[in-house]
């Protein structure tokens, strides 16, 4: 079988499985319209613990999660006094002085103790699971995108310790993890790219908690976020690393990306996968045991190109400049922080895997949910809108 033949078959078995997932959460929903119940107090809310709180992703969902008003949450995080510990602090003084209890931070909780976890999520209802090939202490992460071998060690050990750990929370109903899309290719395309290591670990993780006994919805989204690519679409302060690539922002006659510009990408803004996560723990009938791929936009470069024109303001034109494969091949010798947006390119854009998604018109019935924040709002959000020509 060729590859668009194995990708297109299997995009469209992703999208008929969410239809009817969708279609199953629209059925109960308005079933308990016709059944109101009062709303529960604060303390009777289950509570779900979010892993690796004070991540980008993970920080959305205890944010997401907290705004249903269904749901105590228990945020984890292992180090405090960090800058992202800081907006986890604010959070919490701003829920609390609105709907007090809703919201608790815990500090101290390492990914690889078994301990530490045990206790993290003792009387939780649901837990969201990260999981990371990468390690982080004190607010600094070990990249292993070269070191495949620590790497899966790395991973497995705060997968082995999550499922003791789940395992000893017999209250934990539910747990949520967090991967990239689903390969569509191995072992049916002729020709493929090899799948780099990390994303089979993130891949078959879930499975394995599963065959322990654990029930999890696995969440299938891009691997590609807006604003936290390597290639970082904003044009404030943030940066993702050192090198070139990380410093790259848009501005006039540049809007920069790592893949070719004619291929289609999933892109996924943090918030979408936090009102998902919300919507897997209301409906478990729907979801358990489930993968669901979600995605916020499917483009390709010049189509992000004509978006931040149309949504400019004032006239300004913006150019898609592709990020030269040769030169992250060299850097990925010298840095790690290049190897991961390398591979993603190679498995993404050419003989091996592709996005679930090729078109937005794709995503509609993920819309009857929630409405997707899309790459004009977030363009928006950034202040591109207000980039004048000549502006420096």
């Amino acid at each position: 079988m060729d590859r668009d033949t194995a990708i297109m078959m299997a995009q469209q078995a992703i999208k008929e499985k969410n239809k009817g997932l969708v279609n199953a959460v629209l059925q109960i929903k308005a079933e308990r319209e016709q059944d109101l119940q009062p709303q529960k107090a604060i303390t009777e809310l289950p509570l779900i613990a979010v892993t690796c709180s004070t991540g980008w992703e993970c920080y959305a969902i205890v944010e997401e999660l907290t705004k249903t008003l269904k749901y105590r949450v228990r945020a984890l995080y292992r180090t405090p006094g960090t800058q992202a510990a800081e907006r986890l602090e604010t959070l919490l003084q701003t829920t609390e002085a609105e709907h007090p209890g809703l919201l608790t931070l815990h500090s101290g909780v390492d990914m690889n103790s078994e301990e530490k976890l045990t206790a993290a999520f003792k009387d939780c209802d649901g837990v969201v699971l990260y999981c990371t090939a990468n390690e982080a202490k004190a607010g600094k992460i070990t990249n292993h995108g070269n070191d495949p071998v620590n790497g899966r060690i790395a991973f497995m050990r705060q997968v082995t310790a999550s499922l003791a750990a789940l395992q000893a929370s017999p209250s934990v109903k539910q747990v949520i993890t967090l991967v990239f899309p689903p390969d569509k290719v191995t072992g049916l395309a002729d020709t493929y790219q090899q799948i780099p290591w990390w994303m089979e670990q993130r891949l078959v993780f879930s499975d394995f908690l599963r065959d322990n006994g654990i029930n999890v919805t696995c969440i299938h989204r891009p691997a590609y976020y807006y604003a936290m690519h390597r290639v970082d679409y904003t044009n404030t302060a943030q940066e993702r690393g050192e090198s070139s690539m990380s410093k790259t922002r848009i501005t006039e006659n540049n809007l920069s990306g790592i893949n070719d510009p004619d291929v289609v990408i999933n892109w996924v803004d943090v918030r979408d996968v936090g009102k998902w996560c919300g919507t897997c723990f209301e409906y478990p009938d729907v979801f358990l045991n489930e993968n669901f791929s979600i995605a916020s936009c499917a483009m390709t470069g010049n189509e992000a190109v004509a978006i931040a024109e149309r949504t400019n303001k004032h006239g300004t034109t913006f150019k898609y400049k592709q990020f030269p494969l040769w030169l992250m091949k060299f850097l990925s010798k010298i840095t790690a922080e290049v190897v991961y947006p390398l591979r993603y390119s190679q498995w993404y854009g050419f003989d091996g895997n592709a996005y679930d998604f090729e078109s937005n018109d794709d995503l509609a019935d993920l819309e009857k949910i929630h409405p997707r924040w899309s790459f004009e709002e977030k363009l928006e959000s950034w202040g591109i809108t207000e980039i004048k020509p000549g502006q420096k």
